[in-house]
């Protein structure tokens, strides 16, 4: 099996910076970035919300930056569930892993798979040499007092196999 292309984005977030915004504008800013139905990413509310920008962010940088229509909603965390037809990105990540958590001295212990979509999956198709069927994300992060650190793979999937 011929492993598909990936694209790789790694992002650091202060929780204190993204605890301001919210107070600053309550729900409305986690509405911002976090779908309806979305896989919480942690029980405390703030800790969620850094967790998901990093990540989303993580996920922009591996577009190679936000295309026009652009939305937070363009990723849906899905939780710790395979990626589609792309089993590999988490042993890929989990390769990746020790690099980035010594580089920074944060331990990337969660795990979340995420669904691409909106302008998000047109740009992502643009970027593999071939198109692509459909995009998927997957992503690991930890944090450490109040740095969260992620790492975020987007990968190719075939038709049908979602």
């Amino acid at each position: 099996m011929i492993a598909p292309p990936v694209l790789i984005g790694v992002d650091v977030v202060e929780v204190d910076r993204i605890s301001r915004a919210v107070a600053y504008s309550g729900p409305a800013y986690a509405r911002h970035v976090i779908a309806p139905g979305e896989h919480p990413l942690h029980e405390d509310p703030d800790l969620a919300t850094a967790a998901s920008v990093a990540i989303k962010e993580c996920l922009v940088k591996a577009l190679g930056g936000r295309p026009p229509g652009f939305s937070w909603h363009d990723f849906t965390a899905l939780g710790d569930v395979p990626v589609a037809g792309a089993d590999w990105t988490r042993g890929l990540l989990d390769d990746a892993v020790p690099e980035v958590a010594g580089t920074v001295d944060v331990a990337l212990t969660d795990f979340c798979a995420y669904a691409v979509g909106g302008a998000s999956l047109a740009a992502a198709r643009t970027r593999f040499p071939d198109g692509a069927a459909g995009v998927a994300g997957a992503a690991r992060w930890g944090w450490r007092g109040n740095l969260i650190v992620a790492l975020a793979i987007l990968t190719t999937f075939p038709e049908g196999a979602l």
